[in-house]
């Protein structure tokens, strides 16, 4: 039988419902072996999953042994092995069912591979010349296939490796465009460039940043006690004077016990400083002290 070109489109595509089985072929074919079936993008073997009714250059049907599940996508595609199967001998008569059954083969092998072509990567009707031959295997294993900015031809494209990396941080890429063009809230960018100056001024001195920060703790220390430091600050004279007679101060601290003995006797102290002139002029008539008090002791005697 002949096969209309509206029939001639090898492909078929179902939507399955619950449980269904049974999906019709409504192109012809001719052998069982003629149709390559899908089930959800996997191809299905026939008779473990499926039979096939029909054919010999008619329509048919695929019914599944089991009932699929609904939505399954399911695609019957006719793919025939090129081969001639049929001869004519010269001075015989010619079968017409023969020769007929032979040119309908010949014709839904030319649909299928039309229906091929039109599925794969093709160029417009109106290019001139186009050059579309892939590099070499040595040269393109591992690279994406590109195209030349100025002739289109193919060639060979940055390395599979760097394309992945690439997109692993895509994220972090279209955060920093936004960041750049100021759609990000924080625009830190912009922001550390209006400090810029700050900037340079912190670099200059990294050393001492990093001498700052190996005494952390003891920064943290001092600035507990910030009022101490601004009274000490204050009193900053006090402070350098009792600096120069830094010996006078050791003297006195090696001596604490004696500075405490005398704590409870500073009244006395200050009524001694009150008569120092007369202490100071007994001490120049001590002999006569020492005289008068032995005198003292023998006139106490006589008159005892």
């Amino acid at each position: 039988m002949s096969i209309a070109s509206s029939a001639n489109t090898g492909r078929l595509h179902f939507t399955a419902t619950a449980g269904q089985t049974a999906f019709t072929v409504s192109f012809e074919f001719f052998d069982n072996a003629d149709l390559d079936v899908f089930v959800n993008d996997v191809q299905k073997t026939i008779t473990t999953h499926y039979t096939v009714s029909g054919g010999d250059g008619s329509t048919g049907t695929v019914t599944f042994g089991t009932g699929l599940s609904v939505n399954d996508a399911v695609t019957i595609v006719r793919r025939i092995d090129i081969e001639r199967v049929t001869d004519f001998s010269a001075g015989q008569a010619i079968n017409r069912a023969a020769l007929n059954t032979q040119l309908d083969t010949i014709t839904a092998i030319a649909g299928d591979n039309k229906d091929r072509s039109e599925r794969g990567i093709r160029v417009p009707d109106s290019e001139n010349a186009p050059t579309l031959t892939i590099p070499s295997l040595s040269t393109r294993k591992g690279r994406v296939l590109g195209f030349n900015a100025s002739t289109g031809a193919m060639e060979n494209g940055p390395l599979i490796a760097d394309v992945q990396t690439l997109a692993q941080v895509t994220a972090d890429i279209a955060t920093l465009g936004d960041i750049e063009d100021g759609t990000d809230a924080t625009d830190a960018i912009q922001t550390v460039a209006g400090i810029a100056s700050n900037v340079t001024t912190v670099a200059g001195n990294s050393s001492n940043v990093t001498t700052v920060a190996g005494i952390s703790s003891n920064v943290t220390t001092v600035a507990g006690v910030a009022a101490n430091v601004t009274t000490v600050a204050g009193i900053s004279s006090d402070v350098t004077a009792a600096a120069g007679n830094s010996t006078n101060i050791n003297l006195v601290g090696s001596n604490i016990s004696n500075v405490n003995a005398l704590g409870p006797l500073a009244s006395d102290i200050s009524t001694v400083s009150g008569i120092s002139a007369n202490v100071t002029t007994v001490a120049g008539i001590a002999s006569d002290v020492s005289v008068v008090s032995d005198n003292a002791l023998a006139l106490s005697i006589a008159l005892g």
